[in-house]
């Protein structure tokens, strides 16, 4: 058998095959394009989306008014415009309120129950004490010898000033008969310590002040059963840790508070003591809390050693106008400091919560 002719091969150019593949792969990335612009989103025009969103709005009787706008930040009470300010000031221990806080956690209340019947059982000593200075001081005005009253004096005024906290817990009659301070050098009538000492430095018969003084023992007995029932707030109580030593500053080392005696250093040196007492009571409390203990303790401790030196080798001080200029610099610029770190202990030992800064919407 004879077998069919062969058409002849037509030879195609290798490089002519590879320009028909380039074509043909440009020509399907075309086409896929179209296909996505006709399905992706936005891909319509806008007057295709302006239509379909009307016939929405006409679907459902509201009214197209744009988005919404908001004027409080998510997630608190505050307004955009007064959010920043706020938030910042509270980082900077602000409240809004302009009140300063502290940033270390809030301490509760109950905490400072255990302090405060420590200082109270410390106080109630002192006044056992004062009620037995006043005797000797009573035996040496009823003898008429004033260089021994005045001396007494000191010691009796002193264990008042060692009562340190005391004021403002216990009744106001009381603390002003037993030493109310005058409003005036020129006021004739006051009872209390204070007018013993008018007396005693100004000329006065030391036996006419014996009823002052015993006016005075009379009042302290009362002190004495006053203070184990007294009320201190945790509040009032962690100011007295500055306020002692501030009211030093002000009425002790100035002479305003011994107007007559001048025995400011003395009182100042037992107002130390108080207030040594209330840091001591609120270290457990301190402790951790930023430096504020260490620095308190360094000043106190630093006031300590100034008036060791000024105190004389009977136990007594100079008065404020035996000071030389150097000691009586010496002495007011460390109590200056001393009161400067006192003041940290408030907001050390922070009682309020912290206002809840708003949440940052821009966190999740």
């Amino acid at each position: 058998m004879s077998r069919p002719p062969i058409s002849p091969r037509i030879h195609v150019p290798r490089r002519a095959r590879r320009v028909a593949g380039a074509l043909a792969a440009v020509l399907l990335l075309v086409l896929v394009v179209l296909v996505a612009a006709a399905v992706l989103p936005g891909s319509h025009s806008q007057g295709a989306l302006t239509g379909t969103a009307a016939r929405d709005v006409a679907r459902s009787g509201k009214t197209a008014t744009g988005p919404a706008r908001e004027t409080k930040v998510v997630g608190s009470r505050l307004s955009a415009r007064k959010y920043a300010s706020v938030a910042a000031a509270i980082e900077n221990g602000v409240t809004g309120r302009g009140q300063y806080v502290s940033d270390l956690t809030p301490i509760s209340w109950r905490r400072f129950l255990g302090p405060i019947a420590r200082y109270k059982r410390y106080a109630e000593s002192w006044a056992v004490r004062l009620g037995d200075s006043l005797h000797p001081l009573t035996s040496a005005l009823r003898a008429g010898d004033r260089g021994t009253a005045e001396r007494d004096w000191v010691v009796s005024f002193d264990d008042y000033l060692h009562l340190g906290a005391v004021y403002g817990f216990i009744p106001a009659r009381l603390d002003d008969a037993i030493a109310e301070v005058p409003p005036s050098q020129g006021q004739a009538k006051f009872p209390g310590l204070h007018m013993i000492e008018k007396g005693l430095w100004t000329g006065r018969s030391p036996r006419s002040l014996v009823p002052a003084a015993a006016a005075i023992s009379r009042a302290v007995v009362t002190l004495r059963h006053t203070i184990p029932g007294m009320w201190v707030g945790a509040f009032n109580y962690i100011l007295r840790a500055h306020e002692i030593m501030e009211d030093a500053q002000r009425d002790l080392l100035s002479g305003a508070e011994v107007p007559w005696s001048r025995e400011g250093v003395s009182a100042t040196a037992a107002a130390l003591v108080a207030d040594r007492k209330v840091i001591q009571t609120l270290t457990p409390l301190l402790d951790g809390r930023d430096n504020t203990l260490g620095v308190v303790q360094y000043w106190e401790v630093r006031m300590a050693a100034v008036l060791r030196k000024l105190r004389r080798r009977d136990g007594s001080y100079p008065t404020l106008g035996q000071l030389s200029t150097a000691q009586h610099e010496l002495l007011a610029g460390t109590l200056a400091g001393t009161c400067t770190a006192l003041s940290a202990v408030p907001d050390t030992l922070e009682l309020r919560p912290i206002p809840q800064i708003p949440r940052d919407p821009a966190r999740r």
